[in-house]
């Protein structure tokens, strides 16, 4: 039986920009599943947040067998059975395989069943955010780019967080999946958005949202709904994202090229089936084109026509096929070139499948680019805020 692995082929901004100078023709990403950044799940909040400051709870190692917090190591059989808490200083360095993160908070080992545990950081949220907004963006970007980021990191946080925090031991996780937090950041961009926004966040009906984001939207924006779930509260107004083209259209970086063995890609959706549910992907026998066969309000394709040779066509969901092109099978060599975002058509050349997409991730909420866009033309972080998430009150 063929080994699937989709967590492992997450995707990043800076690794898109390098990869875009090789094979982007014009010359973007945030993922879920590839495409999550965010997550997939929203909290109905029946319970308020507290009018105490809030500790985050970053997952910041998964399945570790050994940690180094500053000079003590702890493995499983130190920890035991039970969470244990590791009091910390400011700026401690915990190393995790290798990976060492400077970080202030209080640390939890919690054991797994498999003989290794997850290292989780407990960090006020202002603390926490300064070290989100340095891995999200690059850091001579405009200050109103970093507040708006600020304000959507806050809010998805803090959304995750009431979600999560009697059901789960974490409510984020360090990398694209969920937040880029690279931890204690000297970066003072970084740190004076946080401040400015001290507190603010984005509500719906007084409800904190989550405010998902990614790198770039491609032109046109997605809804929550298609591209991150079905959950009947991700058709709320301010995830249905903004009408008209996005400021990102403009640049050259928004498109993207690449090509894939039409073979290959056909092995690895049919393997995909069983895993995701997808009957339609075990039929496809041959890739002769791809092509968007439904979009959303904004235009954006959210279903993909997949024509076989015999000119049969499968309908498949756009994000559904991005996930299933980028994920790694043990029978088959991994993807070398990924697909960047679902917002995506393909042509048969040979016994090559020729892509060419726009856009990095998801396109959900907030556009970085664009948001840098908008602020190099003089928008302010409110107004930038209020283009990505139409209708949602920004405040405290």
């Amino acid at each position: 039986m063929a080994v699937i692995n989709t967590n492992k082929d997450h995707c990043n901004r800076r690794e898109f920009v390098l990869a875009s100078g090789l094979f982007v023709v014009g010359g973007l990403v945030s993922c879920d599943e590839l495409e999550t950044k965010p997550s997939t799940k929203v909290a109905k909040q029946k319970t308020k947040p507290s009018p105490e400051p809030i500790s985050i709870r970053v997952r910041i190692g998964k399945n570790a067998e050994k940690v180094t917090i500053a000079k003590n190591t702890f493995t499983k059989s130190t920890i035991g059975d039970k969470p244990l808490k590791v009091e910390i200083n400011p700026n401690t360095k915990v190393t995790i395989n290798g990976k060492t993160k400077t970080t202030s908070g209080l640390i939890m080992l919690h054991p797994n069943k498999n003989n290794t545990f997850d290292v989780v950081l407990h960090v006020l949220v202002e603390q926490y955010l300064p070290g989100v907004l340095a891995g999200e963006l690059f850091a001579h970007w405009h200050p109103a780019t970093f507040a708006s980021q600020a304000v959507a990191a806050r809010s998805y946080a803090v959304n995750l967080h009431i979600e999560r925090k009697t059901t789960s031991h974490f409510d984020v996780t360090d990398g694209p999946s969920s937040q880029m937090f690279l931890g204690d950041v000297t970066l003072d961009v970084a740190h004076r958005a946080v401040q400015e926004t001290n507190g603010v966040v984005l509500r719906w009906n007084k409800e904190i949202i989550p405010a998902y984001y990614s790198a770039c939207c491609g032109g046109l924006a997605a809804t929550a709904y298609d591209a991150i779930s079905g959950a009947e509260s991700h058709q709320i107004t301010p995830l249905q994202g903004h009408s008209g083209k996005d400021k990102c259209a403009a640049l050259k970086i928004r498109s993207w090229n690449t090509e894939r063995s039409a073979r290959l890609l056909r092995k690895r959706l049919n393997a995909c089936a069983n895993l995701m549910n997808i009957p339609s992907f075990a039929d496809i026998r041959s890739i002769r084109s791809i092509e968007p066969s439904a979009t959303n309000q904004h235009g954006r394709p959210i279903k993909l026509a997949i024509t076989c040779r015999r000119k049969k066509v499968y309908e498949v969901r756009a994000k559904d096929f991005m996930r299933a092109a980028n994920t790694n099978v043990s029978a088959l060599p991994n993807p070398q070139r990924k697909l960047w975002s679902s917002f995506l058509v393909g042509k048969k050349v040979g016994s090559k499948l020729e892509l060419s997409g726009h856009g990095m991730g998801h396109g959900v909420g907030l556009c970085q680019y664009g948001a840098q866009e908008f602020a190099g033309a003089g928008e302010s972080w409110q107004n930038i805020l209020a283009w990505y998430y139409p209708k949602a009150e920004i405040n405290s």
